[in-house]
């Protein structure tokens, strides 16, 4: 018999131990080792889920973080929308404050000019009054040559620049 010749007997005999064996495996190995892919399988399922649900409240907590974000943004550019409106208030108060301040200022220094002006022209028509009495009543008590008139004149000047300084 050759290696190629077909043994009907054989081919029996080998198709018997397969099942045997397949039927001892089956028994034997096979639900245990079921039961380890089961269980891995189940394991890599669980795993997965697991997976999806912490993508899912990364997600979710990501998502939550930007809005807060925003609206912290959002309300940086509030503050300092009224930061800048309230400076503008303040300094336009500061600059009407400031202007009616010159504006009294200057009113009082006016009325204080006006007033040292008043007083400087009376000084001066008392002093004129007084030279001039005195003028006369020296004119009066006697005779005056060109000479003498000068003279009189002369002198009340000095006076007069006298009281002024």
């Amino acid at each position: 018999m050759g290696i190629m010749q077909i043994d009907p007997g054989m081919i029996i005999w080998t198709i018997i131990t397969f099942i045997v064996l397949l039927l001892i495996l089956r028994k034997v190995a096979w639900k245990p080792i079921l039961a380890m892919i089961e269980e891995r399988e189940s394991s890599i399922r669980s795993s997965l889920e697991e997976a999806e649900e912490a993508r899912q409240e990364a997600r979710e907590t990501l998502e939550e973080y930007r809005q807060k974000l925003n609206e912290a943004r959002k309300e940086g550019r509030e503050i300092i929308a009224e930061s800048k409106e309230s400076a503008e208030k303040i300094k336009g108060e500061i600059i009407t404050e400031a202007e009616a301040q010159k504006r009294q200022i200057v009113e009082q220094a006016r009325k204080e000019i006006e007033a040292e002006r008043e007083k400087a022209i009376q000084e001066i028509k008392s002093s004129v009054a007084d030279i001039a009495v005195a003028a006369a009543s020296k004119i009066i008590n006697r005779q005056l040559s060109a000479e003498a008139h000068s003279d009189i004149i002369e002198r009340s000047l000095q006076q007069f620049r006298g009281e002024a300084k």
